[in-house]
């Protein structure tokens, strides 16, 4: 506990929020069962059905049947499941989990799912039914064999419709043995993983191939639409099962920013992120908030909490004490599955449920004895992570818990969990999936904001928008994205704690770039906290990428970001006046120069370490620019 003495006389009363949940599940009239294959899936997709603010549930169920619960606005869910949705088995496949989108613009949540078998894209009528439309939207099908884990969606290409990754696992199972024939190693072949690009029409094109994104992308358990970088594009982060012998996990960055074309590089092994594990999950968080966004990687064994260092990321879960996220017993390593990553008590550090889940003999290591694995609450108290199992108020013990993903059940500002696990056909359990109500008491010191946002130049849903929430001087940066759990989607809605203060300074929202490359910037300032708010993106502020910049000024670059002493521009217009300008979060200007050179150095080592704008003005065009100051 010497981490946690030394952080309460450096942040007195940092302690003083703790969350409690309940397990409401029963009076929520959730009652659902899964039976997995593989110990694979399920997941929980979490979505609003019907366009009423208030989040539903996809719920997959394997060999059994899926289910759809529409949130009733009083704590209870209902049973509003279509046969054909429910009864999958008549299409020979198995749901997993899946992701939930608007892939035709009709303005209803569509259904993607992930199953052990050819994989659905349910179309929403917007009447309460679904059609399965894989076949016309020109989705793969039919297939052989198919292993998929994980979906994920997101416009990366800017051209306003929403397109769909789909990680794909295991296709040949194989092991290399000792003399006496001992399993000790895997070399595993696993399936191609998909990039299917909206033609905008109703059909698909997969380009994986073109893209950039195909070849030998490992076992993939996970993957996720993320722009890691803050760039205002969509990158793939991909977390791949049997890395630590086959392929490790893979980040592929988006070029749309820099060249104009949605094409991908791969950028593992120069950031870091080249971790070799049986990952699960990516939990997106900024666990120690500078702005930066960090990832938490589930697996069997010790996970990762890889630190954005500013270009590179880094592993500090020893430093941040979650090196004992996992049990231990003899060599028996518990494996991890999904890690929500989110503030559930409100005191403005975001803390981390983490889905534990036996898995059963895996060489070289043993079985678990008792078969019982316990979830994890990982309480965030100044950067550092104390296990807060035991004081939450719920035990989340299961045979096979997978996905989970979050959600504020009741709008009451504190983030409840749903988590989905199987029993593997043991047939021991009543439910297998659990909703868990956050009875956190509020107090004083513990106020919240809760953000929705519809994206204009983009796909609606704005998968990538980030938003940088400032009260006090300190920042909360959050990135609407599907979350990273296995066969699972959080809510879009993004949530920040502001422990005592009830205003927010200054909400900044930037949306993704379009195909043009033009990106919008929001702000607002002085919001009062305790409040849920609704963003749509004005394309008409002159905070964005100005709709007269010319082509010349639309080429500009800036970079590093972050920058730590000197912010490089290039491609301006050569023996051109320029006028540069340097914005705060305020909107206060903390820089302003002039200069005609083809390349210009700004000196910003004078700068507070944040989040700033750079606009550039040349003969009565302009065009602003956001970096990071380290």
């Amino acid at each position: 506990m010497k981490y946690l003495t030394l952080l309460l006389l450096i942040f007195p009363g940092i302690a003083s929020a703790q969350f409690r949940f309940e397990d409401i599940t029963r009076h929520a009239n959730i009652d659902m069962q899964s039976v997995g294959e593989l110990s694979a899936g399920p997941g929980v997709v979490v979505f609003d059905l019907n366009g009423d603010g208030w989040d539903d549930f996809y719920m997959s169920g394997g060999y059994d049947s899926d289910k759809i619960y529409l949130n009733m606005q009083d704590g209870t869910f209902k049973n509003v499941t279509p046969s054909n949705v429910a009864i999958h088995l008549d299409y020979r496949t198995y749901p997993r989990g899946g992701s939930a989108f608007d892939y035709n613009n009709d303005g209803f949540p569509d259904l993607y799912l992930c199953c052990n078998g050819r994989d659905i894209l349910w179309r929403n009528n917007g009447d309460g039914t679904f059609t399965d439309v894989t076949r016309p939207a020109q989705l793969n099908f039919p297939l052989d064999k198919n292993e998929s884990n994980s979906s994920t969606f997101g416009d990366f290409d800017g051209d306003g419709d929403n397109d769909i990754y789909v990680g794909r696992w295991v296709d040949e199972l194989n092991f290399v043995r000792d003399a006496a024939q001992n399993e000790v190693a895997y070399a595993h072949k696993g399936f191609p993983n998909w990039l299917y690009v909206n033609n905008g029409n109703g059909t698909f094109t997969e380009n994986a191939k073109i893209l950039g994104v195909e070849g030998d992308t490992g076992c993939t358990n996970i993957a996720l639409f993320f722009d890691y970088d803050r760039d205002g594009d969509l990158d793939i982060l991909v977390g791949n099962d049997f890395g630590v012998q086959i392929m490790p996990n893979r980040v592929f960055k988006n070029m749309l920013m820099e060249t104009g074309k949605a094409t991908f590089v791969d950028m593992t092994d120069s950031i870091g992120l080249d971790q070799h594990l049986f990952c699960m999950g990516i939990g997106p968080n900024d666990f120690n908030r500078d702005g930066k966004f960090d990832f938490y990687e589930t697996s069997i064994g010790p996970e990762r909490l890889m630190q954005n260092m500013g270009g590179a990321f880094k592993n500090v879960g020893d430093s941040v004490g979650i090196s004992n996220g996992y049990e231990l017993k003899g060599s028996y390593m518990t494996t991890t599955w999904t890690a929500l990553m989110s503030d559930f008590d409100n005191d403005g550090w975001e803390d981390g449920f983490i889905v534990h889940g036996y898995i059963g003999a895996i060489p070289p290591w043993e079985t678990n004895p008792n078969r019982i694995d316990t979830c994890q609450f990982a309480h965030n108290i100044g950067g550092h992570f104390e296990d807060y199992t035991l004081q939450s108020g719920v035990i989340v013990d299961t045979l096979e818990a997978r996905g989970a993903a979050y959600l504020d059940v009741d709008h009451d500002g504190k983030l409840d969990i749903a988590v989905a696990s199987h029993d593997h056909g043991t047939g021991g359990r009543p439910l297998d999936y659990r909703v868990l109500h956050n009875v956190t008491p509020s107090s004083d010191k513990t106020h919240w904001l809760e953000m929705r946002f519809n994206a204009v130049r983009t796909a609606k849903e704005g998968i990538g928008t980030i938003v940088d929430v400032w009260a006090g001087g300190i920042i909360h940066s959050r990135q609407v994205s599907t979350g990273g759990g296995f066969g699972s989607q959080n809510s879009l809605m993004q949530h920040v704690g502001l422990g005592e203060f009830t205003v927010a300074d200054s909400i900044v929202v930037y949306w993704p770039c379009d195909k043009y490359r033009h990106r919008t910037v929001n702000r607002y300032y002085n919001v009062p906290s305790d409040q849920i708010l609704h963003f749509t993106e004005d394309t008409s502020a002159t905070s964005g990428t100005s709709s007269v910049a010319s082509s010349a000024m639309q080429q500009i670059k800036v970079y590093p970001t972050p920058a730590h002493n000197t912010l490089k521009v290039e491609n301006l217009e050569a023996s051109v006046g320029k006028r540069f300008e340097i914005f705060d979060l305020l909107g206060i200007r903390q820089l302003d120069v002039t200069g005609s050179e083809s390349t210009f150095s700004l000196s910003i080592g004078g700068l507070k370490p944040g989040c700033y704008t750079l606009r550039i003005t040349s003969a009565g065009s302009a065009v602003t620019k956001q970096f990071v100051k380290e």
